[in-house]
């Protein structure tokens, strides 16, 4: 009697611990949101119809840079000084839209920090014209190249073209200078070329690499891009508004901080920059064609702010920040002295967005932001 109660507890115990074990198989292989979106097609519509096409046309600015500098250095005249002006202003907004995408063949090349490292060092610059010798890839020049050294070549502090002119011509440091101008949008050029190659599918491949790496971990693309997506951002809030704002001196503005201060296209180039982190969020391309992007992943994992959803909280809060943006009267330069609640304002809104972006969606996507930034957010 007793053996037959211990085999009916036997069996009994297996059957639950059987139930209890298929209960758990069960939840384990239940699809969870995040796994059931087609980040694949995500990243090839990110890959191809936005990140190639940004990266070409920045190529074919830099390759007419390139040609409009040569012929302005061969004949140096008011007409050649102009077209140069508008070449290297087309290659500085096109360059606003690769600038989030420092990883693989970017990071590599250390395109951010070559290309627009700014204030540029003018006693830096001067100097190197003066010597006629320098070495352009040492750290010691970082800040005395790329765009920002040449938005001072090609347009100084308040001077005309016929200044600006004879700094090239009849200036004792006059081939000097012609040297270094070629020497910086060279570099630039050589560089441009070397990761549009290095992308390209006949090229380096970057792309398949970029469209078939699905994850969200540090290796990841989708966790690379969230997190450069978030240090541009961050890029753009602190050093092309807060800074020259006076949000690290105290409220001391600092116009000369601004990007492209001699140029005057400040404003030009951070609407340019935030349109474009805005388009890779949607996964628009340049045509304003809507394809898969981190909108959608954020709206397929049902992912909330407040009492509705983050997707909108986010999009709302960019098209006010461009509003704010656009409202800014002037130059940013001159704005930051004379209409400081106006920019203020702006900056509030690109505060608020860095919450949303940095802390929100990445928690929502379950992506982890591995860089460290000293601002405090």
């Amino acid at each position: 009697m007793r053996l037959r109660k211990n085999v009916i507890v036997f069996l009994l115990t297996g059957v639950i611990v059987f139930a209890i074990s298929s209960c758990k198989k069960d939840k384990d292989e239940e699809v969870l949101p995040e796994d059931s979106f087609d980040k694949s097609e995500m990243l090839a519509n990110i890959g191809d119809n936005l990140i190639l096409p940004a990266y070409a046309k920045l190529k074919l600015s830099m390759d007419s840079l390139q040609l409009s500098n040569n012929l302005f250095t061969a004949n140096p005249t008011l007409l050649t000084l102009t077209e140069l002006q508008a070449k290297f202003t087309q290659a500085y907004i096109n360059y606003q839209w690769c600038s989030t995408y420092e990883f693989g063949p970017a990071e590599s090349e250390v395109v951010r920090a070559n290309f627009n490292t700014f204030p540029c060092d003018t006693i830096q610059i001067n100097s190197n014209i003066s010597s006629g010798i320098y070495d352009l890839a040492s750290a010691a020049n970082i800040d005395a190249k790329g765009l920002p050294a040449i938005d001072f070549l090609l347009y100084r502090s308040n001077q005309d073209n016929n200044y600006i002119l004879s700094l090239f011509t009849t200036s004792i440091s006059a081939s000097n200078a012609k040297n270094y101008l070629t020497a910086l949008v060279n570099e630039l050029k050589i560089k441009t070329d070397a990761v549009n190659t290095a992308w390209s599918s006949t090229g380096g491949n970057y792309i398949n690499t970029f469209k078939s790496s699905t994850g969200s971990d540090v290796g990841g693309s989708i966790g690379m891009l969230v997190n450069q997506l978030n240090y541009d951002f961050e890029l753009l809030k602190n050093a092309k508004i807060g800074i020259p704002l006076g949000k690290k001196t105290l409220g001391v503005a600092l116009p000369e901080k601004v990007e492209a201060y001699y140029s005057t296209q400040s404003i030009a180039l951070v609407l340019e920059h935030i349109k474009s982190i805005e388009n890779i969020y949607l996964g628009r391309d340049i045509q304003n064609s809507d394809g898969l992007g981190l909108d959608d992943y954020l709206d397929h994992v049902g992912a909330q702010y407040g009492s509705g959803s983050l997707n909108n909280a986010i999009k709302n809060k960019l098209t006010t920040a461009k509003t704010k943006l656009i409202a800014i009267p002037g130059t940013l330069s001159q704005a930051v002295i004379a209409n400081t609640t106006i920019v203020d304002n702006a900056y509030a809104e690109l505060q608020q967005l860095v919450i949303l972006l940095k802390v929100d969606m990445p928690s929502s996507l379950g992506v982890l932001i591995t860089y460290v930034d000293s601002d405090g957010d």
